[in-house]
């Protein structure tokens, strides 16, 4: 279990964590999931074959594999939009603001009375 733990520490270091995102960051997540999996199990609970799996999954996307593998010709989205764009519209900001947005206008006419 103990090499397992180490190996999965070492790959979680390898996954960056956005702090706009909050919650919603995947860096964050497999962390999160990581530290429970470990903290759950003992040694004899821990199936080698499905952590030498997971951990082989989660390498190749911190390498990069599939991303050096199948080159892209162009660097937007399917939105049209860059990378930095598609960050910022997915901020935790952003977001607030489109929920906000999305109310009803009445809604928003009877939240501003009450205060």
């Amino acid at each position: 279990m103990t090499t397992q733990y180490k190996r999965f520490t070492r790959l979680i270091a390898k996954w960056p964590v956005d702090s706009n995102k909050g919650d919603r960051d995947l860096g964050k997540l497999i962390r999160d999931t990581v530290k429970r999996a470990f903290e759950l199990s003992n040694s004899q609970d821990l199936n080698s074959e499905f952590c030498n799996q997971q951990y082989n999954s989660l390498n190749k996307l911190a390498d990069n594999y599939y991303k050096k593998k199948y080159k892209r010709i162009r660097q937007s989205s399917a939105t049209g939009l860059n990378t930095e764009e598609c960050n910022i519209i997915l901020s935790n900001e952003v977001l607030d603001y489109l929920k906000e947005e999305n109310k009803s206008f009445f809604h928003k006419i009877f939240k501003k009375d009450l205060k």
